[in-house]
């Protein structure tokens, strides 16, 4: 999901404010509406990438390595 979700309330765009691992691959996207401050939670599989299983495998991107 590339667009951001709009409140049905205010019809303004809702702002991303945290991402929370969870199991199986999966995160869940917590969006607020900067008007009324209703929150919407959104649960999306993550693609396989660099993070697998919490380790970060780009050594060039590591804190320190330059």
């Amino acid at each position: 999901m590339t667009a951001t979700p709009i409140c049905i309330t205010c019809k303004l765009e809702r702002t991303l404010v945290s991402i929370r691992p969870t199991r199986n691959r999966h995160e869940v996207r917590q969006y607020e509406c900067p008007k009324c401050r209703s929150v919407f939670r959104l649960v999306v599989q993550c693609t396989p990438t660099d993070f697998d299983d919490g380790n970060f495998n780009a050594p060039a991107l590591k804190a320190g390595a330059r």
